[in-house]
């Protein structure tokens, strides 16, 4: 519990609202990282299997400030079709959608 309190308060110092909506995605079971790829494809970073976009649901959840790159991160959900669920995080809207509240 204490590493756990020291790495929320780190990331409050680095980049605490990035940070922090990652986090609580992560314990909402989010737990897999996903890089976007040439042609539509996306990448699973921790088993390392390309997706088709067509086997992904994939929705913009929130936007933050990243104080590390001064720029503005898209937080996207992905849901795969064999179970995974993970997060995107990139540059830009990867999916269209409009940002969502959650």
């Amino acid at each position: 519990m204490k590493a756990m309190n020291s790495v929320k308060s780190n990331a409050r110092k680095l980049n605490n609202a990035l940070t922090m909506r990652v986090i609580d995605l992560h314990d909402k079971g989010y737990t897999h990282d996903f890089l976007p790829m040439q042609n539509q494809h996306f990448l699973c970073l921790q088993d390392e299997v390309d997706f088709s976009a067509e086997d992904l649901n994939i929705k913009v959840v929130d936007h933050a400030f990243d104080q590390l790159t001064k720029t503005y991160k898209y937080i996207h959900i992905v849901e795969t079709i064999n179970g995974s669920k993970g997060l995107l995080v990139s540059d830009m809207n990867c999916c269209g959608d409009a940002i969502l509240a959650n």
